[in-house]
């Protein structure tokens, strides 16, 4: 079935086919014929379950088009993850911004509406960014629609973000049930009742453009399935460097996937090794640039981001959730552009940006996981690590390598793995605490107001299509209880119905919902809040340990050598802390009150300016990790601020400002107003501080000659520094007239 022929059947306009078929793809591929076959722009509800590179955004995208260029529809993208909604944000922005079709993003604070969404003809947005609008009453959002895609729509399997996906199609589901739907995921081995559930036809198959060779590597033989045996014959003593020289020789690329940071950073140091004889000069002097800038300035530098530097100037990285956002983008940019040959990574890659390589290895079948020990890893994770390999328009095959330590190891990783299907996606919705958040967000919305609405709801969901809880009634009972209990929902006994009485949000429930915040974490905050009012005196310790006891909040792993100074450090804050183990039921197991506490420590030192690799080093993070938990706080401060001026506490709520403002920049109180400078962060604000520029106004008598000669603050920021604070006494001024 050729593209054109389609494209001309169902009346694109020429000036669409033209870019539609300036491309490489004339013919469809097989997913994508019978997509059109079963009725894809026909109006049909599809979920399309096939492999990486098949072609399933292509479909969404001439959906999406046909829509708005002969129905004057608007369509929605929702992708699974940010950097997934960014990376189809700028595709579809650069190829359709000639046809007039604006592209919008949404995936920025959960509770900052966007007043221009309905200019965008596609808005791409995270499951948890359309959520946050519909609890703000945004259903116009959605009775608008025409097309919605779900990208990566097994994501309902993730124990974090499946509950929102699949209240979020539910509720769109039942608002708008004209609105075509097209779901796109990975194989399954039950898309049919996937298909059901969305009242789809079903395209479900295994084809990729590009074969993939599954197999196993022992005492160097690749042995695949169905392929026959690859010997490896490569220099080095270690099995990855022998099969990552054996690819690159091929003029391929490799991913390496292994079951923690510690191990991608060590793996990437001893290919490296290996690796760099193979390197250009002009790839060594690239390589040698990028390291420099991956680094960053000699004073933020860690030595997580120091080892990285080193790796990149071999030609290989790794890549993990404890780089700073900046690094992983280089990483992956360099990557698809062939300078970086290898990344050592674990599996979270494998679900995020799409990032190809010919030979994907799977070293660490096992990890450690609590309560179990060493454990296998799901087959569909695995499929996911392996649906990676091979490079669409580069390579004629690609190959997904296990490695088996012996023998019998060989035969239980194919049988395990490679003979093996997926598990089946299940509904993560009868978690109780992901069913408390969307219950009070749907009573919050307006969308529902007493059980029987609620359960009525709960029947559009993936959950109740799968049965898996037969005793629901009574646990959403259950909920509305505890809701009413806390003073999130209150009845209106105006309102008599058959069922019973209707229900509203309180102010509360109301501030709860549009916050995007558990409600067993307004609980943490409100009482604690109430404990802090009633101290009188406001401890910046006290209040990070309150918000990383929510369930919202972060906490770190203790370890064993942890324990000492964690004991230390809570005798001497004591005194400052809200909650302790002697009125806080959750730390009756003494590793979570340390946990919690861990994490209050490091943001604690954070906001006392210490720097960041001390703080990597101390407490055992990376770098990205800092700015993660710093990112998670900053907003659970502005909750508490929120809560705080909801219970008319008005010292407390200036005083968690200014600590929000505190983490953000990590800096002690007296730089907070120096850092109102554009351009002038912790380090820049620390430096006048010590220059005598303790307030904005001691910056009005300097001239530019002179505040250039500070380290770090050149000539051109400091025009632009005394720029700002004329300006800013200008206004003064204006204002006081």
């Amino acid at each position: 079935m050729k593209l054109l022929d389609v494209l001309e059947q169902k009346y694109f306009p020429k000036h669409v086919v033209d870019i539609l078929t300036a491309g490489r793809i004339t013919e469809l591929y097989p997913p994508q014929a019978e997509a059109i076959q079963k009725g894809v722009l026909d109006g049909k509800n599809l979920l399309m379950a096939v492999p990486t590179a098949s072609g399933k955004t292509l479909m969404a995208e001439l959906c999406m088009l046909q829509s708005i260029l002969l129905h004057n529809g608007r369509c929605l993208y929702i992708a699974p993850l940010k950097a997934l909604a960014s990376e189809k944000y700028n595709d579809f922005k650069n190829k359709y911004a000639s046809l007039g079709i604006e592209v919008g993003l949404a995936i920025g604070d959960a509770d900052t509406p966007l007043p221009h969404l309905n200019r965008y003809k596609i808005l791409i947005a995270t499951a948890e960014k359309v959520d946050s609008l519909l609890r703000s009453r945004a259903q116009g959002l959605i009775n608008s629609l025409s097309v919605v895609v779900l990208d990566e729509i097994h994501f309902i399997n993730d124990g974090s973000r499946g509950p929102t996906l699949e209240i979020l199609t539910a509720r769109i589901k039942q608002l708008n049930p004209a609105v075509q739907i097209l779901a796109l995921s990975a194989t399954v081995s039950n898309a049919q009742e996937m298909a059901d559930w969305l009242s789809a036809e079903l395209v479900s198959s295994s084809w990729r453009p590009v074969p993939l060779k599954e197999g196993v590597y022992y005492n160097e033989m690749i042995q695949f399935h169905r392929y026959g045996t690859r010997l490896v014959r490569e220099d080095p003593p270690d099995d990855l460097s022998k099969l990552t020289l054996d690819t690159l020789r091929g003029k391929g690329q490799v991913l390496i996937f292994v079951n923690s940071r510690r191990s991608t950073q060590a793996v990437s140091r001893e290919i490296g090794k290996n690796i760099a004889p193979l390197l250009t000069a002009q790839e060594r002097q690239q390589l040698a640039a990028l390291s420099k800038k991956i680094a960053g300035p000699p004073g933020d530098t860690t030595k997580v981001c120091r080892k990285l530097a080193d790796a990149v100037v071999q030609g290989v990285a790794f890549h993990h959730a404890g780089l700073k956002p900046n690094q992983r983008d280089l990483v992956e940019q360099n990557f698809k552009n062939n300078l970086i040959k290898v990344i050592a990574c674990t599996p979270t890659l494998a679900a995020g940006v799409n990032l190809p390589a010919r030979r994907a290895i799977i070293r660490d079948c096992k990890r450690y996981e609590n309560g179990l020990g060493q454990a296998y890893i799901p087959v569909s994770e695995y499929k996911q690590c392996a649906g990676r390999a091979g490079r669409p328009q580069f390579d004629d095959f690609g190959e997904a390598v296990l490695v088996a330590k012996s023998h019998s190891e060989l035969s239980t990783l194919f049988e395990r793995y490679i003979q093996a299907a997926p598990e089946p996606i299940t509904s993560k919705l009868s978690n109780e605490s992901a069913l408390q958040i969307h219950i009070l967000s749907s009573i919050a919305g307006g969308y529902v107001h007493d059980v029987k609405g609620m359960f009525d709801f709960i029947q559009h969901t993936f959950l109740h299509h799968q049965r898996l809880t037969p005793c629901l009634p009574d646990l959403i009972n259950r909920i509305f209880d505890f809701l009413y209990k806390e003073k999130f929902i209150e009845k209106s006994p105006a309102y008599r119905q058959a069922g019973g009485t209707r229900f509203f949000a309180t102010a509360l429930g109301s501030l709860t919902s549009r916050l995007y915040i558990d409600p067993v974490s307004s609980i943490t905050l409100r009482n604690g809040l109430n404990a802090l009012n009633q101290k009188k005196t406001f401890s910046s310790i006290g209040a990070l340990h309150l918000i990383c006891c929510c369930p919202d909040g972060p906490a770190l792993n203790v370890g064993k050598k942890d324990m000492e100074d964690l004991e230390d450090f809570a005798s001497q804050c004591r005194e400052e802390l809200i909650l302790t183990p002697e009125n806080h039921p959750d730390f009756e197991d003494l590793y979570s009150y340390f946990s919690t506490l861990k994490a209050a420590w490091m943001l604690g030192q954070w906001a006392e300016e210490e720097k960041e690799e001390i703080l990597c080093d101390q407490f055992g993070v990376g770098p990205g990790d800092i700015y993660r938990h710093i990112e998670a706080v900053q907003w659970l401060l502005y909750a508490a601020g929120s809560i705080a001026r909801l219970l008319h506490y008005k010292q407390l709520t200036f005083d968690l400002e200014n600590l929000k403002n505190r983490v953000r920049y990590g800096i002690k109180e007296e730089l907070l107003e120096l850092v109102q400078l554009k351009g002038v962060g912790r380090i820049r604000a620390r430096q006048l501080y010590a220059k005598g520029f303790k307030r904005l106004s001691d910056l009005r008598l300097t001239t530019v000659e002179d505040l250039s000669q500070l380290k770090q603050i050149g000539k051109t920021l400091a025009e632009d520094i005394l720029t700002q604070i004329s300006a800013k006494k200008n206004h003064q001024n204006h204002n006081s007239s």
